[in-house]
């Protein structure tokens, strides 16, 4: 096959000499042709290190070099601004003889650097959707010279722009920004987008999300690689279980590897913030109590923003060992060097967590390596026989298998009434553009891509809502402006992300800031910040602040957890491995052990045949109620994903419903089951639940807005109706449950 090399721009070509690179990867190859003679959208889809970046750059760069013109020509979109940093430094070699200039803009760039930019705009911007956001509303008048020559839009990390409130924002900006340019009723052609992921399992909705604005997108993945190249990408996989005892230790050993397989870097994933910080704090005693070295550090949404850098840093360019316990901060594209081992401590949250997880290792050795360890401390009180069944270890063995023998990955959440996102832009654009009429405003909105769904009926209620609250308001020419109350929300900073809030309180020592905690401790309270341990000397009210000092070890958590959603297939597989026979060879001995005793009692109890098993430790005095009938006390195992977890929940808890199934008690066991005590026999519960999930028409007659959480930033500027349709559109599935009792 012909290479494509020698379309590249000269002094591209002088630069891929300079690092001696053998040959282009196969993605670089493909990418070329198809920016160079087509003027479609481009999907790359290829793992962790396979070259994206410059895949996508190479011809971008060659176009650019061709034929320089005034304004910015490509926006880079990050998700986040350490990745931006990153990238900036690894194009900017690319850049260095070129007359092509490179901006980034976020909220840690100087004004004066973005200053520049507004008033000498061209070559590539690189921002975050939320910085892209203040643009268009800070500097409106500006957006015309910025991007009138616009031609490329590159969309890093694309996965985690799908199926969130903050790709639908993205989505509408970018579809602001080309109405804004354009100057003819039909206008150019929109610029053309470029989507990079390394964790996609099924292109449909990538490929549909990327061409939302009815473009055609040309997709180029790694899985048209030869098998000898695929064959070359090796990854060692390894899943243990502790009782508790030995677990932090294990976990030490792993950071340290043995004398034929040393480790000098690796990173632990967690599932939270909390579990960072202990897991941190536990190995940096094993360090001191074995006099050895202390290389740990912590790395996540919470620890300011400079320890993070130097932590990035420490990973990515010292030579001696570094162990970094960390969220999913660290698990997108970010430079941190070559790693020698993923450690994640508990099952992943999903299983694109686990493939972009996976590929953070291998770089140095060509062979990903990935140790699970989970650990489980029973309640003696609770005495539950579902804690015979090992949770997180089957989940762990599920979302493995789904990929090894699939490749199977989820796909993006279907949101189809973001309604808070719709008040959202509603009084961005108004703040941008200034009044509008009703039909103006309506064919701006309206017509943004994430809003295809929303009816205008519904629009004009949301209007007339948020004119009630001074949100917006009316002028005597009959056209819409921000209203007093939007003024408020609009000039307070956090405006320009669609992410929920949350009350945080910086955490210092000395005035230097440590990282932030969303809830206010006690004066005199321990905290584990940053692996280490703190005392609240001072709590400022007024500044938001919690002053701390060096204390001894302490157990507080610091954090609010939040909740994730999970797949029903993932689930539907957890029941698999629970019920079949086969061996996995990636077990250690304990956790075979482990999985052995949850499949005694799946087979004991018929798991494979029932959704209901009882519940023989149930104590009569617990509860009061005026029949004499007995009780019968079970639990409900469904094998359902978390949208219809949630269904099924409101299902239960319905007044009329629970009278019908003789409910007196009912509490959901874990994420998978609910125990429940009822007056009606299984048998009868059966079928009663059976016959009330038929007779359900649409999942709205089950919510009460007066008790439907607020999922979304905006969600609180609802009228009633329309916070229980979006909840109802975009968090609940009843599909599911109509076939729960047909298997």
């Amino acid at each position: 096959m012909k290479s494509n090399f020698s379309r590249l721009d000269e002094r591209l070509r002088e630069y891929i000499y300079e690092k001696r690179w053998q040959s282009l990867k196969y993605i670089q190859e493909e990418t070329i042709p198809a920016i160079l003679d087509t003027q479609k959208h481009v999907l790359i889809a290829a793992g962790t290190a396979s070259g994206k970046t410059e895949a996508c750059f190479f011809p971008i760069i060659t176009t650019l070099a061709h034929n320089v013109k005034k304004g910015v020509e490509v926006l880079y979109i990050g998700p986040l601004k350490a990745l931006i940093n990153d990238q900036f430094e690894r194009l900017k070699p690319l850049l260095q003889n070129m007359d092509i200039k490179l901006w980034r803009w976020h909220g840690d760039v100087e004004r004066a650097h973005k200053q520049k930019l507004l008033e000498n705009p061209g070559g590539i911007l690189q921002i975050t959707p939320e910085s892209l956001e203040a643009l268009l509303l800070r500097q409106p008048l500006k957006i015309k010279d910025l991007f009138s020559n616009l031609g490329f839009i590159v969309i890093d990390e694309v996965h985690a722009f799908i199926g969130t409130d903050r790709g639908s924002q993205l989505l509408c900006l970018l579809e602001r920004i080309h109405e804004m340019t354009r100057t003819e009723p039909q206008g150019i052609n929109p610029p053309r987008r470029i989507g990079l992921s390394a964790t996609l399992g099924d292109y449909h909705a990538a490929l549909s999300w990327l061409g939302s604005d009815s473009g055609e997108v040309i997709l180029i993945s790694d899985k048209n690689e030869s098998a000898a190249l695929k064959e070359s990408r090796r990854f060692s996989l390894a899943v243990d279980f502790f009782n508790d005892d030995g677990f932090y230790p294990a976990i030490y050993d792993q950071c340290r590897g043995d004398n034929n397989t040393p480790v000098r870097k690796c990173i632990i994933f967690t599932n939270s913030r909390i579990e960072a910080e202990e897991t941190t704090a536990a190995l940096k005693k094993i360090a001191r109590k074995r006099n050895s070295e202390d290389h740990f550090q912590v790395h996540h949404g919470s620890i300011a923003a400079a320890l993070r850098a130097e932590t990035e840093r420490k990973l990515r360019e010292t030579e001696g060992s570094q162990t970094i316990a960390a969220t999913a901060t660290l698990e997108l594209g970010i430079d941190i060097g070559k790693l020698d081992r993923i450690i994640q401590i508990g099952a992943p949250m999903s299983v694109s967590a686990f493939v972009q997880r996976l590929g953070r290792s291998g770089r140095r050795s060509g062979v990903s390596q990935m140790y699970f360890c989970s650990r489980e401390i029973r309640e003696p009180l609770n005495n539950s026989p579902l804690e015979r069944i090992p949770w997180t270890l089957i989940k762990t063995i599920a979302i493995i298998e789904l990929y090894l023998k699939e490749q199977w990955t989820e796909e993006p959440d279907r949101r189809p009434l973001p309604y808070s996102l719709l008040c959202h832009q509603t009084l961005s654009i108004l703040a941008s553009l200034g009044e509008q009429s009703i039909d103006e405003l309506s064919r701006r909105v309206l017509s943004l891509p994430p809003f295809a769904q929303v009816e205008k009926a519904d629009y004009a209620e949301l209007m007339q809502t948020l004119k009630a609250g001074s949100y917006i308001e009316k002028t005597e020419e009959g056209k819409y402006i921000i209203g007093l109350e939007g003024e408020r929300i609009i000039n307070h900073y956090s405006f320009f992300s669609v992410f929920p809030d949350e009350d945080e309180f910086r955490v210092t020592f000395m005035g230097r800031e440590l990282g932030k905690v969303n809830f206010i401790p006690p004066e005199g309270a321990g905290l584990v910040l940053g692996g280490k341990n703190w005392k609240v000397e001072d709590v400022r009210l007024r500044n938001k602040e919690i002053c701390v000092v060096p204390g001894v070890e302490s157990g507080a958590r610091i954090w609010r957890g939040g909740s994730s959603s999970l797949h029903t297939k993932v689930v539907r597989a957890m029941k698999q491995v629970l019920l079949e026979k086969k061996h996995y060879r990636y077990l250690s001995i304990t956790a075979m052990e482990r999985l052995r005793e949850g499949r005694e009692f799946a087979e004991e109890y018929n798991l494979e045949n029932k959704l209901f098993i009882p519940a023989h430790n149930f104590a009569p005095g617990r509860f009061s109620y005026d029949d004499t009938a007995p009780l019968n006390s079970f639990f409900l195992i469904p094998w359902l994903g978390s949208r219809s977890m949630r269904t099924l929940s409101l299902i239960l808890q319905k007044k009329e419903i629970r009278e019908n199934l003789g409910i007196i008690f009912m509490e959901q066991e874990n994420p998978f089951a609910y125990r429940i005590v009822s007056k009606n026999s299984i048998e009868t519960f059966r079928r009663e639940l059976q016959f009330q999930i038929a007779c359900i028409q649409g999942a709205e007659i089950l919510l009460d807005s007066k008790r439907i959480p607020f999922t979304d930033k905006y969600d609180y500027l609802l009228p009633s109706r329309l916070l229980i349709k979006q909840y109802a559109a975009n968090m609940l599935d009843t599909a599911e449950l109509e076939q729960l009792f047909n298997e």
